[in-house]
């Protein structure tokens, strides 16, 4: 921005925060009307238009529609706490003060929301009068607006406050109200204007554009609600009323605007209207406490010369201090970077699982440095993110570890600009730290998945083992046995022969027993007769589990996660009428994205430090193993509950 022009936006926008603080103030002393507490609400609202103003004057401080929205933005807040002060001079009975004031606050008040619903919605976003249409239109909202002007300072009845009369009202003043019968037609044509150039816009703030389109109709809405209002009703509080809602719906616009679509970064503007905002109410605050404290005791000049000294001696050394804590409300962390690595470290310490420490860590990024977005990318995925992407180009910051970048980290700007220098530094050393946070958690990853793959196929081939022996070997054996049997009743039972046949038969029933034995070890033969379904309903069934909520059947599952649910089912059944006889037991299956598992019980629950056993802790490791969990916890009101998730197929592997 031009350096002359950077101190009139500056000192601008603090009038508006200062005016919009000072109107909200006044509605602490109890003497406003509801209408003039409306009207300082919508102030405090419409700060958002003099913030989006001064971000765009930050990169081009000669655009038309900026210095509209500064201008509108400032009168705003100007002219409600003129109101609210007209208001309790008008309750205190001092009505010529009062009377002037109102007069005062009007060019204000025309300064705001008309000047914003003619030329701020027809050069919105940086359009400009080029076409012969828009210069007509232009100097036709010049006329209407100077008629408005006109009609306003001269007419004998003030709208927003009851009890007062104008000064200079000159009689035949109120023919001029036919400019505001054409003022909602007027704005109606800048609002078709505006949404025809945002349905043809196809830019990164194409949507914001369009949202801010849609708004726009709310201010002509507004003024023809405030004719017919004028016309039926003879009551001028409807009539401002029905004007602050076009005000709301702008500065509800541009909030969302910056909120949302980050159409703009103003949060540089935000710390400077903030700093001096705070300092010019703390030093007219020192001031007046000083001057009626020392009026008490000496006359003259004294007190306020003396008054004067105090506020200046005690703003300097608090300006330091206000700037620091606007800093980091604002920016964050960025100028204390041992409160950000302090942070980080307690965030990654806190996460219980690996899982959690990835989205910490890009939490306390977004943290630290007030981002919108933030996002860490490896191997063409992005692991985690915090926050959602603003229109514009997100900014890539590798993450070096050993020598090598194992992802980058994803950040982004609300205004989509670059970063500071400050804030480069940090984010070098943050992302070193974060790098090495991800490379844990990669190689954690990868250990989990390979340890999936490998009890998966362990299982998978302990399934087609206990196939062939139960299909083939056992089979054989008992066709040997079949075989002794028929020899053995061929010989004579008295001879060695018949003694030598019987231990051959005795061994072959002990070979088909340890191999029964082998079958059941390798994978519970109920699983393959009935599934998984049937075989935890048999088992519930068997053991008189009161509600059972099984399916009928379940999709195809591997025989990893059939073994172990089946296995933690029956552990936990058992457990369940083993602690707890007599009270009823649920047992629920269901297969959504993952598979899951819960049986509870209505006994007397979990003792207060207890110890898990060898049952709960092999429970806890079979899910594990799978990628899943296993969580034993008391149930309200009473009781035990067992929950097992796992993840299905492709999410195992």
């Amino acid at each position: 921005m031009a350096s002359k022009l950077r101190p009139v936006v500056s000192v601008m926008v603090t009038l508006a925060v200062l005016f919009a603080a000072a109107g909200a103030a006044l509605i602490g002393t109890g003497r406003l009307s509801w209408l003039s507490i409306l009207i300082s609400v919508t102030a405090v609202v419409y700060l958002a238009v003099a913030f989006v103003a001064a971000a765009i004057l930050r990169t081009r401080p000669r655009s038309r529609t900026g210095w509209i929205f500064l201008v509108s933005g400032t009168a705003a807040p100007v002219a409600a706490a003129l109101t609210a002060a007209a208001d309790i001079g008008a309750h205190t009975g001092r009505i010529d003060a009062a009377s002037w004031i109102y007069v005062v606050q009007t060019p204000f008040s025309l300064l705001s929301v008309p000047v914003m619903a003619t030329f701020g919605i027809l050069l919105f976003p940086d359009r400009r009068l080029d076409t012969r249409r828009r210069r007509v239109l232009g100097l036709v909202f010049a006329v209407d607006l100077l008629v408005l002007l006109v009609w306003a300072l001269l007419t004998p009845d003030p709208v927003a406050v009851a009890g007062l009369y104008n000064p200079i009202a000159v009689p035949g003043a109120d023919g001029l109200v036919i400019s505001i019968l054409l003022f909602g037609p007027l704005s109606l044509l800048a609002c078709v204007s505006l949404w025809r150039f945002a349905r043809r816009d196809t830019g990164p703030y194409a949507p914001a554009l369009r949202t801010a389109a849609r708004v726009s109709f709310v201010v002509p809405a507004s003024y023809f609600a405030c004719v017919i209002a004028g016309f039926t009703s003879g009551d001028t509080a409807p009539i401002a009323v029905l004007e602050n809602c076009a005000a709301i719906a702008v500065g509800a616009a541009a909030w969302i605007g910056i909120a949302r679509h980050g159409l703009f970064d103003t949060r540089a503007v935000l710390n400077r209207a903030l700093v001096y905002g705070f300092l010019s109410l703390a030093l007219v605050a020192v001031y007046l406490v000083a001057v009626v404290s020392l009026g008490l005791v000496f006359g003259g000049l004294v007190p306020q010369v003396v008054a004067a000294v105090m506020a200046a001696l005690a703003v300097l050394p608090l300006r330091d201090l206000v700037q620091r804590r606007i800093n980091q409300l604002v920016y964050g962390l960025r100028d204390d970077p041992a409160a950000a690595f302090a942070r980080l470290g307690d965030r990654l310490d806190a996460a219980g699982a690996p899982e959690d420490i990835l989205p910490a860590a890009v939490r306390t990024v977004a943290e630290a440095l007030r981002l919108p977005y933030v996002a860490i990318e490896a191997g063409g995925e992005v692991l985690c993110r915090h926050g959602r992407a603003l229109p514009g180009q997100t900014q890539a910051l590798p993450l070096p570890f050993a020598g090598e970048t194992i992802g980058h980290l994803m950040l982004q700007t609300r205004s989509g600009g670059d970063f500071s220098a400050d804030e480069r530094r940090l984010l070098a050393d943050l992302t070193k730290q974060v790098a090495v946070a991800a490379r844990a958690v990669v190689l954690t990853q990868a250990l989990q998945s390979s340890r999936q793959r490998l009890v998966t196929t362990r299982e998978e081939e302990r399934r087609r083992l206990r196939r062939d022996l139960h299909d083939g070997l056992g089979p054989t054996l008992a066709g040997i046995a079949l075989g002794i049997d028929t020899v053995r009743r061929a010989t004579p039972p008295d001879g060695s022969l018949a003694e030598l046949l019987t231990r051959l038969r005795e061994a072959t029933e002990s070979a088909v027993d340890d191999i029964r034995r082998l079958v059941y070890d390798l994978r519970p033969p109920i699983l393959d007769e009935l599934g998984l379904a049937g075989a935890v309903r048999e088992q519930a069934v068997r053991l008189g589990v009161a509600s059972i909520d099984v399916p009928e059947a379940l999709p195809s599952l591997p025989a990893a996660v059939e073994v172990a649910a089946y296995r933690i089912a029956v552990e936990a059944l058992t457990n369940a009428v083993r602690h707890a006889p007599g009270t009823p037991v649920s047992v629920q299956l269901a297969v959504n994205s993952r598979l899951e598992l819960s049986i509870a019980d209505g006994g007397a629950g979990l003792p207060d430090g207890y110890r898990a056993g060898v049952g709960l802790n092999s429970m806890r490791e079979r899910a594990a193993e799978l990628g899943g969990v296993c969580v034993v916890r008391r149930r309200d009101p009473c009781g035990t509950l067992v929950r097992a998730e796992f993840p299905l197929f492709e999410e195992a592997l």
